[in-house]
């Protein structure tokens, strides 16, 4: 009886990585000059449909859908992939994309660029798009024989912990310049990530609490005022404190009296 071999799972897994890795690194070559973002697979009886996410989906495409034709028979010839269906999808902000922002940079300064007017063009454009940080780093050999890095930032970047891994989106591209490689390292935070020292005011709370306190004092204006027992002490010492105030008053009085009595006799005179 021949026996029947069985793959595995964890070998499966692992075929289906190398696939995928082969895959992303074959699409980044070919659509390159479409601004490449990523690319996602998904598996039907019928067939596999790959998306590919990129800045300009028309290039892709292709007129009549050559250009996405041509690209399944190099995936079916290169991966082995039995059935493969290209689409493409337009990124909605390609400058919150770290790849499409390195590819960027990447071309124009194999254009011939100035790397300074390039990398602040990209950070500026970065930031309008809404990105809460970016940091671009430039090595290689700029006009000189001795090659450095430089560095442009601006925002938040987070660079180790958890936070560095979840929130920041990373990127490196290569340019082959007659003088030698420059590389080009670009992360971007996103304008959705939020910082673990963020303070949220929570307006529905505000409202409850002026709630709250508005009822108190309201309870506090309609309840009555309880009275406070005075000592008899201190009453007999008022009313005799009032008693004397009330003498001192009719005195006054009389005497206000008696001098206008005086100034009428005087008038008559």
């Amino acid at each position: 009886m021949s026996s029947v071999k069985t793959v595995p799972t964890y070998k499966k897994f692992i075929h289906e990585g190398i696939i995928r890795y082969s895959l992303h690194e074959l699409l980044e070559r070919i659509t390159e000059k479409a601004g490449f973002h990523g690319v996602d697979i998904s598996s039907t009886p019928v067939r596999d449909v790959i998306t590919v996410y990129v800045e300009r989906p028309g290039i892709v495409i292709g007129r009549g859908g050559r250009a996405s034709k041509r690209i399944g028979e190099m995936i079916k010839e290169t991966l082995g992939i039995a059935n493969p269906y290209i689409q493409a999808r337009k990124v909605e902000e390609p400058f919150l994309s770290a790849r499409i922002v390195a590819s960027y940079i990447a071309r124009r300064i194999a254009k011939g660029e100035r790397h300074k007017r390039v990398a602040f063009s990209a950070l500026r454009r970065v930031m309008m798009a809404g990105a809460k940080g970016v940091e671009i780093r430039l090595s290689g050999k700029f006009g000189s024989q001795r090659a450095r890095e430089e560095r442009f930032r601006a925002g938040v970047i987070y660079r180790c912990g958890q936070s560095q891994v979840e929130k920041v989106d990373y990127a490196v591209k290569h340019v082959l310049m007659p003088q030698g490689v420059i590389g080009v390292r670009v992360r971007i935070v996103r304008p959705d990530v939020e910082s673990p020292d963020s303070i949220v005011i929570k307006e529905e709370k505000i409202e409850e609490i002026r709630q709250r306190v508005k009822e108190e004092k309201e309870k506090l204006i309609e309840s009555e005022i309880m009275e406070v027992e005075v000592p008899e002490e201190i009453s007999e010492e008022v009313e005799l404190v009032s008693s004397e105030d009330a003498s001192q008053e009719s005195e006054e009085e009389q005497v206000v009296k008696s001098e206008e009595v005086s100034e009428d006799a005087v008038q008559e005179s």
